[in-house]
């Protein structure tokens, strides 16, 4: 505000020397002399022309800022609709990446579960026979008995392995160490290491009774464990502890 009063006054003194000045030389050099010229017009004039030519330069001054201003506030819708468009897009990938890993830990949880349901439909051999007198028992009654059963965590009594590179393995429960069951498998079935100290978790079926034969003691079992009496076992799945 002050500084347009002071462009007023500057202009209004610049016209008013400007108009003194005009009159002087039309006076002196030309003779002519304006009578109703007085100096309170002469500055009333100059003062109003000051007004008029302030106020168009504050309306030309007021578009230009005007349109500054308007580039100005496009500039910064632009970068507001850049910086909004890059949260969105952030947010996508984290939403994104948070139903992958949603997904993911269902999957997994969902295939635990259904590990733990198809464990479950083997039932614990020892809780259905009795492990001292199962091997006297009928062919029939343990194929009756004995379909999906889990052996748990029974130990390693002997093993061996044939020129086929299926290995003959024969296990016993805890509780009865003389009753033994034969598994006979390959590489399709467990690929690693066995050892006497391993314990061995089989989910299968019972095949019926046999007996240790050359087949056994040509793989590696210990003569002396020829004639005894076994129960073979078709395997599901197997899983060793060494």
């Amino acid at each position: 505000m002050i500084y347009d009063i002071s462009i007023i006054i500057m202009l209004a003194l610049f016209l008013l020397s400007f108009v003194v000045f005009v009159r002087w030389i039309l006076k002196k050099i030309f003779g002519f002399n304006i009578h109703n010229l007085s100096c309170i017009r002469v500055a009333f004039i100059s003062l109003l022309s000051g007004v008029l030519i302030v106020g168009l330069g504050y309306q030309l001054r007021t578009s230009d800022q005007k349109r500054i201003d308007e580039q100005n506030e496009s500039k910064v819708a632009l970068e507001s609709k850049k910086k909004t468009k890059a949260k969105s897009e952030s947010k996508a990938a984290s939403e994104s990446k948070k139903r992958a890993r949603a997904k993911s830990k269902s999957e997994v949880s969902s295939a635990k579960k259904k590990k733990k349901q198809h464990s479950d439909t083997y039932q614990n051999i020892e809780t259905i026979f009795n492990m001292h007198t199962i091997k006297y028992l009928s062919n029939r009654r343990i194929f009756n008995k004995g379909s999906a059963v889990a052996l748990r965590d029974f130990k390693v009594i002997d093993f061996g392995a044939d020129k086929m590179k299926q290995y003959h393995v024969l296990i016993a429960p805890k509780n009865a160490s003389k009753t033994y069951f034969l598994l006979v498998f390959g590489d399709n079935i467990y690929k690693g290491r066995i050892t006497y100290s391993s314990k061995i978790t089989v989910l299968g079926s019972l095949n019926g009774k046999s007996r240790v034969n050359d087949s056994q003691i040509n793989s590696g079992i210990a003569q002396r464990y020829l004639g005894k009496r076994d129960i073979l076992v078709l395997i599901d799945r197997i899983q060793v502890k060494n």
